[in-house]
């Protein structure tokens, strides 16, 4: 019963994803974070997963043509250890609402705790990259994740994550004490090699869901995979991306619905919500 009511809600609600329009682009803010992230739960000789709520604060700096630095500390609040369990470090350039297309890229540094129950994951560095063509009605977009890193046993490992769809935007003006509502529902195919448990931005599957382990071929410091690294696709993703503004602050809810596609895995529908409050200066 609680699966399926996370599900439900999970609909409707969302925080920043490959297609959204962003008016506040060239600025900089404060915002505070509101997700979901898994934790390991060992009862005995029993591990599971539940999902836990992350709250996040995030500080961008940006310049008004598009570059920028971001620092976000991440804590857990609930499970066996719960605690900040990554700080993450970011470098790189933005622009939306142009003419013809919006694009993103950055660098993430992802400096784990290892002192809460959110899962291990050797993958601490991310090359992020997105592209939205703005014109057609219908707006295609690419996304893709490159992380790497060293595992306990100081072995390079990397995961790859790619991402491509449509999105539309609907915005209204002036709508009661918003002077911005922003709708920006979105259909995507979702692939990658699902090595290990990261927080990659464009796996959010595997990041935000307790059912990361459907996907995830390798688990726990040190534990190597027989097979080699390939890639497969993994879901269909049902996302709605919304945005309120008032004045300086806006509003991001968000979701997302996940519908597995990989033969390997188990096929049962599932999602994930975020909220973000932000203040632009």
């Amino acid at each position: 019963m609680k699966r399926c009511l996370f599900i439900f809600l999970s609909i409707p609600l969302v925080f920043s994803s490959f297609a959204q329009d962003n008016t506040k682009s060239g600025e900089s803010s404060i915002s505070l974070n509101f997700s979901g992230v898994p934790v390991v739960n060992i009862t005995g000789t029993d591990t599971s997963y539940q999902n836990a709520l992350s709250i996040s604060p995030v500080f961008d700096l940006r310049s008004k043509s598009g570059w920028g630095i971001t620092y976000s500390p991440s804590l857990v609040t609930s499970g066996q250890k719960t605690g900040i369990y990554v700080h993450s470090l970011s470098a790189g350039y933005e622009r939306y609402g142009k003419k013809n297309f919006d694009i993103a890229f950055n660098y993430t540094r992802y400096i784990f705790t290892d002192k809460t129950s959110v899962p291990y994951s050797p993958i601490n560095n991310e090359i992020y990259f997105s592209l939205a063509f703005t014109k057609p009605w219908l707006k295609p977009f690419f996304a893709t994740s490159i992380g790497f890193g060293k595992d306990s046993a100081n072995v390079a490992e990397h995961d790859i994550g790619l991402a491509a769809g449509i999105s539309h935007g609907f915005s209204w003006e002036d709508k009661g004490i918003f002077s911005l509502i922003e709708l920006t529902p979105s259909l995507s195919l979702n692939g990658g090699t699902n090595d290990f448990f990261s927080l990659l931005t464009v796996s959010r599957y595997i990041s935000h869901s307790h059912n990361f382990a459907k996907y995830v071929k390798r688990g726990g410091k040190g534990k190597r995979a027989n097979t080699p690294v390939s890639f497969e696709l993994s879901n269909f993703e049902l996302n709605m991306e919304t945005n309120f503004e008032i004045g300086s602050f806006s509003i991001h809810p968000s979701g997302s619905v996940f519908l597995p596609v990989s033969s390997g895995t188990d096929n049962s529908v599932y999602g994930y919500a975020q909220i973000s409050v932000q203040y632009h200066f």
